[in-house]
């Protein structure tokens, strides 16, 4: 059960990055005008325009920004589902893609925290520190549960 269990922790994130990832490309998609969808959240973009502003930050930077932060959670998802596509009979191999993973995302969250802390957005940083930190949670549970 407890192998059961630490496999649908890679699973679940594999659909949370999934998701993080979906949301922010169709979201970007909608601001190029190819598509229109009413149940993706499309805000993330306008947001980090918006905090950007203050700091004089041209289009192309909040761009280049925004296309990195898409990029990034589609490694981090494309990483979950290899290690989630792994048996978990090879340990030593899903070990080592479960950690590629997970240190690959916790690695946005840790930007996402400097960034947060840069710009002063706290209400934001406090979320991404709550994400961030469940993720690092279920790390730790996968390496100190006993299978």
């Amino acid at each position: 059960m407890r192998i059961f269990f630490k496999q649908s922790l890679v699973a679940f994130w594999f659909v949370w990055w999934a998701f993080a990832f979906l949301t922010d490309f169709v979201g970007g998609l909608e601001l190029l005008g190819y598509t229109s969808t009413p149940w993706f959240d499309g805000h993330n973009y306008p947001f980090l325009q918006k905090t950007l502003e203050q700091f004089g930050a041209t289009p192309a930077v909040d761009i280049a920004l925004f296309i990195g932060i898409i990029a990034w959670a589609l490694i981090a998802a494309l990483l979950f589902l290899i290690a989630v596509a792994t048996p978990y009979q090879n340990r030593k191999l899903w070990i080592k893609r479960v950690d590629t993973a997970f240190v690959v995302s916790i690695g946005l969250w840790l930007a996402f925290f400097l960034s947060d802390q840069t710009v002063m957005k706290f209400d934001l940083e406090e979320n991404h520190m709550v994400q961030g930190g469940f993720q690092l949670l279920c790390y730790l549970t996968i390496h100190l549960l006993p299978d």
